[in-house]
């Protein structure tokens, strides 16, 4: 990205004018490619580069039938013989278009996504409420100690969502969608089960009338089923609400952490009120090192791999297959969360506790690499997917290089913050990434209008965006 100093001693001398795409040292500004003849700053005709398509990204191979079946025409390349192209990158041929104005910014979230989130937020109010009643009225104990459970239980949520946001750092998701999703774990998902576990203990127990059998069906049989559906269909709604950004295993990945991490907050809260209730703070010390610091992550892991399965559907076979996915989604967590139970319900012993947890704390670290090699894999479909947009012309490919790597945006913001436009290179960064998620999406589901237009608006912007960044330089466009 930049030259040795020797090549570039120092800023130009005085009264000698500042190259196309050098920085005010005198270095190649981030991202920028040779000159061309009558286009300083970027290439006419730029050359073709192969990004390759990796076969977790290609969409070529999917069901032709059925409800699978894509239901719009392919996301091609258009050429400027068709009178009338359906993707504004389509009409693009290895050139890059004036925009005559700026681009209106593409909004982030619907109006939709905001109503959602304030019923949810009310619904968690609404649901919290009735638990301290309910300990209230079932427990022995003060009920001055239940907003201290809470806040045990709100700091294992601290560090969960801690660990999620810096996984979302490559193309973060609007803040409303990560708000939803803990709530939908913290409020309908736990409240769901509660009831729905509730009644079925109770009708086992009334069938069998053995608390043997009860107690074998509550939480290895009815818990994992039950919590597992109702986190997931969290995953359903918010792929329905926002499609937009449930581009990949990484987001549903996500995304079904932090309904994990919710709905964990208010099941540990009852948990810790009952240990307390019946053992006092010593109860509460041994629950919260068991579940709070060495299970930590058991439901972020078991409805994440739900959402990192319907994300990587959705990338592949389109917005259908990755809603459909769902009912086998949710199969393997479902499993693990079982297993746990039966392990935890048929321990005796400090040797078989310390063996559990070792395998939940190897669990824990795998998930946590998982989380990397997903981050990732994103940044090389940011890659590839702008590729395809500096093949056409749209971007450069040095631009590529600048906004989907690691050390390409720190270079690009560090040139940005010299020239006063870090926010502006930031905004660059973050909506070329949104641009190669809707490319993938494109490919994915067809040309849906909608999403035609969403691509045409974004396309728009990283016009906008590069000559705003150019005229802050002082630089030709």
């Amino acid at each position: 990205m930049t030259q040795p100093p020797s090549a570039h001693p120092g800023p130009p001398p005085p009264g000698r004018p500042q190259q196309p795409g050098q920085q005010p040292t005198g270095r190649p500004r981030p991202g920028a490619g040779s000159p061309a003849a009558g286009a300083p700053g970027f290439q006419a005709q730029p050359p073709y580069v192969d990004y390759g398509i990796p076969r977790s990204y290609d969409t070529s191979v999917r069901p032709s039938s059925g409800l699978t079946a894509a239901r719009y025409a392919p996301a091609q390349i258009q050429r400027p013989v068709q009178p009338q192209p359906q993707s504004a990158w389509a009409t693009q041929t290895r050139r890059v278009q004036e925009v005559g104005r700026e681009a209106e910014p593409v909004p982030r979230v619907t109006v939709l996504t905001w109503i959602a989130l304030a019923v949810l937020g009310i619904g968690l109010l609404l649901v919290l409420g009735f638990f301290f009643v309910y300990l209230t009225l079932s427990y022995s104990s003060s009920p001055v100690w239940w907003p201290v459970m809470g806040f045990l239980a709100f700091l294992s949520l601290v560090v969960i969502v801690g660990i999620i946001l810096l996984a979302d750092r490559w193309d973060p998701q609007p803040i409303p969608l990560l708000l939803i999703a803990v709530m939908w774990g913290a409020a309908i998902a736990s409240f769901v089960s509660f009831w729905v576990n509730t009644l079925g203990s109770v009708l086992v127990w009334r069938i069998t009338g053995s608390e043997a059998v009860t107690s074998f069906f509550g939480p290895v049989i009815s818990a994992p089923i039950v919590e597992e559906t109702t986190k997931g269909l969290g995953l359903l709604v918010l792929m329905l609400l926002a499609r937009r950004y449930f581009n990949g295993p990484l987001d549903g990945l996500i995304y079904g952490a932090l309904i994990g991490g919710g709905f964990a907050f208010t099941e540990n809260i009852l948990y810790y009120a009952n240990g307390f209730d019946q053992m006092g703070l010593g109860g509460v010390a041994v629950l919260v090192v068991m579940r709070g610091a060495l299970n930590i992550f058991g439901h972020a892991i078991y409805t994440s791999l739900t959402g990192l399965i319907m994300g990587f559907v959705a990338r592949k076979w389109g917005t259908i297959s990755g809603l459909l996915v769902f009912v086998v989604a949710v199969i393997p967590g479902m499993l693990l969360h079982a297993g746990w139970n039966l392990t935890a319900s048929l321990a005796g012993g400090w040797t078989v506790t310390i063996i559990m947890f070792a395998l939940e704390a190897l669990l824990s670290l795998l998930w946590l690499c998982l989380i990397g090699v997903l981050v990732w894999d994103e940044a090389r479909l940011t890659r590839v997917r702008l590729g395809d947009y500096a093949n056409t012309g749209w971007l450069t490919h040095e631009e590529v290089t600048m906004l989907a790597t690691w050390k390409g945006r720190r270079e690009g913001r560090a040139w940005a913050k010299q020239i006063g436009a870090k926010p502006l290179m930031k905004r660059f960064i973050r909506e070329s990434a949104d641009l190669a998620s809707v490319r993938q999406r494109l490919l994915a589901d067809g040309a849906n209008p909608k999403v035609v237009a969403l691509e045409a608006g974004l396309l728009g912007r990283l016009s906008t965006n590069r000559q705003q960044l150019f005229a802050a330089s002082g630089q030709p466009r």
